[in-house]
């Protein structure tokens, strides 16, 4: 049966309403060490980013946007509203990056408000269950959850059963393409956030971009981080040409961001400090947001203080989302409608295996306090000295002791959740991986690394052992496997346990070699490694068990050579009798 053309036209005017009222999507792009000086915009004549330079005419720009002064902590704030010590992510590793389960996330509110949510990246919020991506409300995931990755050509990502998916090629290129194919899976709205590791170390990239940035004079070092950045400016091109070719772009939140400052020292505006630090260098990055439409803020530069905690509050209220209460973002949308905020500060923490609200740091519209510890100030006037040349904390009168005290009251009020969780045997689906990293050494055992960064691996492993912190409700057994190198003589016995149930076993001698990797210049982090892999038995655990533990029996010394990479329990029943 044919329609009257009058009833057609009906249909396809209300078709039409209909797709110009849906809500509008959101794709949040993060970069991973990237400062504020390394973009050409931002007067660098050493780096060509003609992409991110137009993302940045063409959106909103906040000139004056602060994040932590490292990745994790970062990345939780963005994601809850709330400053990194609320969240329990107050450090990059041995699990003090990992965000609480209790919070509520940006993905997770819009989840519930039926938009399709990914992750295709960095993660850096909890390499377990419940705090990994899938846990934390990302439908799909595809990256990697530790602080960084080893390799930028080949190895294993996770997806959002934590299980391994083989890659070679190009991981700026597959985190795109990965990130485009599940925005254009189907026209349901999404948020999208591709969290690129680029520019952080190794330094690692293609011919072609390294080549383009050799022809200018810089180090080694910096030509590599630079070529990182363009290689990211290009794909980032590349994927809004997608999205506007498929008629996605004008409803589509664009985000742009980096994490930290930059991971080195280099061109950054003449401001002060660098990643880690709390200082404008170290703190101060990028930001911009291209609003859906023909939105009259877009091409707009402001000026106000603004911080990772506000993007939460701020994309709710922009979808029409409730914004829930006892944040400490604000929404930016009074702002962005040519209106002001209310007068507040903005605080800052430094990293730490613990926190104690030293070193921290508070913002306001014009000046900057530091704390670099609870006896130590700093105050700088970042009008007249935005270079943090001049302290004047001690000839500004009252100014620098009110604003000492009003952050001493401030950090006495902060409730800081649990910090380094133990990891949930029953959280999660599938294999719980124990990565060494993740763990703690005990007596004589150490990490090749002094301080057991991302991917580091236990050595000098001897009746001292090392043990991971765990939760158990249930109990059960699990099928154990061991990632390991061995370089001794003759075989070890070696025994992993679980309160009193021990499983003993006899590791074979293996002798495993680093892998060849395409580093531009010798890198910081451990090198990856062909670990061997033996499955070892089945361990009971008792409900309620709180380490598993690994060592061997009698002490052994260096010269044994037995290195840790990971324990891996397969769960085979919810049972220990």
């Amino acid at each position: 049966m044919r329609l009257p053309f009058l009833c057609v036209l009906l249909l396809l005017v209300g078709t039409c309403a209909r797709a110009q009222q849906a809500p509008p999507n959101v794709l949040f792009l993060l970069t991973d060490d990237q400062g504020i000086g390394d973009l050409s915009s931002s007067g660098n004549d050493s780096i060509r980013t003609p992409n991110l330079d137009r993302l940045l005419r063409r959106g909103v720009h906040f000139e004056r946007f602060y994040v932590s002064p490292v990745c994790a902590p970062t990345r939780a704030s963005f994601l809850s509203g709330r400053y990194h010590p609320r969240t329990g992510a107050i450090s990059v590793t041995r699990r003090r990056e990992t965000m609480d389960d209790g919070v509520v996330t940006l993905a997770e509110h819009l989840q519930e408000a039926g938009y399709r949510t990914g992750l295709f990246g960095k993660w850096h919020n909890g390499a377990t269950f419940p705090y990994h991506p899938a846990g934390q409300g990302f439908d799909e995931f595809l990256g990697f959850t530790l602080g960084h990755f080893n390799d930028y050509f080949s190895g294993e990502l996770r997806n959002e059963r934590d299980e391994a998916v083989p890659f070679r090629g190009d991981l700026t290129q597959v985190l795109t393409d990965s990130a485009a194919h599940f925005m254009l899976a189907d026209t349901s709205p999404f948020f999208c956030m591709l969290a690129y590791q680029a520019p952080h170390t190794p330094v690692q990239v293609a011919d072609g971009y390294w080549l383009k940035v050799a022809e200018r004079g810089l180090t080694d070092y910096n030509t590599g981080i630079y070529a990182m950045v363009e290689s990211i400016d290009a794909r980032i091109g590349e994927l809004l040409e997608i999205l506007e070719a498929a008629g996605r772009l004008s409803n589509t939140l664009v985000v742009f961001a980096s994490d930290n400052g930059p991971n080195g020292d280099r061109y950054r505006m003449g401001l002060r400090g660098i990643k880690g630090q709390l200082d404008e260098g170290g703190v101060r990055v990028p930001f911009t947001m291209l609003l859906p439409g023909n939105h009259p803020a877009n091409g707009t530069t402001i000026s106000t203080p603004t911080a990772h905690i506000d993007l939460l509050p701020t994309v709710l209220e922009l979808i029409d989302l409730p914004v829930p209460a006892g944040l400490d973002g604000v929404s930016l949308l009074p702002l962005l409608n040519g209106g002001t905020l209310e007068h507040r500060f903005l605080y800052g923490f430094q990293q730490g295996m613990t926190f104690t609200g030293y070193p921290g740091s508070m913002r306001g519209e014009r000046l900057l306090y530091i704390a670099r510890d609870s006896q130590t100030h700093e105050l700088y006037d970042l009008v007249a000295d935005p270079g943090q040349k001049s302290n004047i904390y001690y000839w500004s009168g009252h100014v620098g002791p009110a604003m000492a005290q009003r952050y001493r009251t401030f950090i006495a009020g902060l409730q800081v959740p649990e910090v380094a969780p133990p990891i949930d045997l029953e959280a999660g689906p599938g294999t719980i991986r124990l990565l060494a990293h993740e763990g703690e050494p005990s007596g004589r055992t150490r990490f090749s690394d002094p301080n057991g960064w991302a991917n580091d691996f236990f050595v000098d492993v001897g009746v001292d052992g090392a043990y991971w912190p765990v939760r158990s409700r249930e109990g059960g057994r699990y099928r154990v496997k061991v990632r390991y190198h061995l370089d001794a003589g003759q075989p070890l016995d070696v025994h992993v346990g679980a309160g009193e149930e021990t499983l003993a076993f006899r590791l074979p001698v293996a002798r495993t070699e680093v892998v060849p990797v395409a580093d531009r210049v010798p890198r910081k982090e451990v090198y990856p490694r062909d670990w061997a892999v033996r499955e070892v038995g089945v361990l009971r655990v008792a409900p309620g068990a709180s380490r598993i533990t690994f060592a061997t029996p009698t002490q052994t010394g260096p010269e044994t050579g037995l290195w840790i990479k990971a324990v891996e329990l397969t769960r085979l029943d919810a049972t220990a009798e």
